[in-house]
């Protein structure tokens, strides 16, 4: 059995380079190179789970669908390409189940890759904000700073209101018997942070005021109060926000226009420019994710736009190595499986 944990682990060590090489070198997974690995991966976890591990099977099957369902959300909210979404899959087929982290009797924690993941995101453009602000090649002005402070404010007190109808709620399944792990209800906490964010939706009074009401509904029949004690719901917003006004200056760069790509994402301001053009098949207003692609069709139009418009540049988001990260999560997740069982 450890030789087969030895082989699964060193083909996912193989794929995590070449991932994380053709990432950086071609800004993409190739699906033939996920297809090949996750072909191997189920071979061996049928040898592994159907004759070696059977004990382990369950914890396999529910951290897989978990990885499997955290996938299908980050790809259809357009917040990760479907070369990582996939890749997060393939990688958990090669992680053995012995070696999965137990955090609070669970071990449905492989979802924590996805975390690490992010971190290691936030840490990337934090520190390529702080660089670009040394080198002055970005400048955080001071109206710049206020208006990200008072949009702060404004944020968190969205957020408490839906963090409080989170575990509120919560709070109803475990009066129902349900008790949800504590882990599951801080990744709910952050990804309802994050929705309000990427959703403007959330941000509507009429729809604020629905959840206001419900928040306080809850809490009158819960005979509690209508906000989470638990100061660790609140922590990695407030990071999560406080970072949001660092990264913001490195998110965007120039391009000339003879270098716009396929898969390139127009910034909302660089598209607003377009929309009254006469020129036809240019982008709509992007909202800066990855349904804003570029085709080679409308990378055409811009061209024809900016000729007759006499523009030389225009502003992208930069892309981002997000397979890297993901790769860097699974390679900490089994150091720190290392550190926990050698402690």
């Amino acid at each position: 059995m450890k030789m087969l944990e030895g082989i699964m682990i060193v083909l996912m060590l193989v794929l995590c380079i070449q991932a994380g090489k053709t990432d950086i070198r071609d800004g993409k997974v190739y699906n033939k190179t996920l297809l090949v690995f996750g072909c191997i991966g189920m071979v061996l976890d049928i040898l592994y789970y159907s004759i070696f591990n059977k004990t382990m099977i369950v914890p396999f099957m529910i951290n897989l669908a978990v990885m499997i369902v955290t996938s299908l959300v980050l790809f259809y909210s357009h917040s990760f390409a479907g070369g990582d979404c996939k890749l997060l899959m393939v990688l958990t087929l090669f992680y053995p189940a012995n070696y999965y982290i137990s955090y609070s009797g669970s071990l449905i924690t492989v979802v924590f890759t996805v975390g690490i993941a992010l971190f290691f995101g936030y840490v990337y453009l934090l520190a390529t904000s702080i660089y670009e602000l040394i080198i002055k090649k970005n400048r955080m002005s001071v109206s710049y700073v206020k208006g990200y402070f008072m949009a702060f404010f404004k944020s968190f007190g969205t957020a408490i209101v839906y963090i409080s109808a989170v575990t509120l709620s919560v709070s109803v399944l475990a009066f129902w018997g349900i008790v949800l792990p504590i882990w599951l209800v801080r990744i709910l906490c952050i990804l309802t942070s994050l929705m309000i964010g990427k959703y403007p939706v959330f941000k509507k009074k009429f729809v604020i005021g629905m959840i206001v009401g419900v928040d306080f509904i809850l809490s009158i029949l819960l005979k509690t109060i209508p906000f989470s004690i638990h100061p660790e719901n609140y922590i990695l917003v407030v990071v999560l926000l406080v970072c949001q006004m660092t990264i913001k200056t490195s998110l965007y760069q120039e391009v000339h226009i003879s270098n716009l790509k396929k898969g390139m994402i127009l910034t909302m301001g660089s598209s607003l420019l377009m929309q009254n053009s006469r020129v036809r098949g240019l982008p709509k207003i992007s909202s800066e994710d990855l349904r804003d692609r570029l085709t080679e069709d409308e990378i055409a139009s811009i061209n024809r736009w900016a000729k007759s418009r006499k523009i030389e540049s225009l502003s992208i988001v930069k892309k981002i190595p997000f397979a890297t990260f993901i790769v860097c999560g699974y390679i900490c997740y089994l150091i720190f499986w290392g550190i926990l069982k050698w402690c």
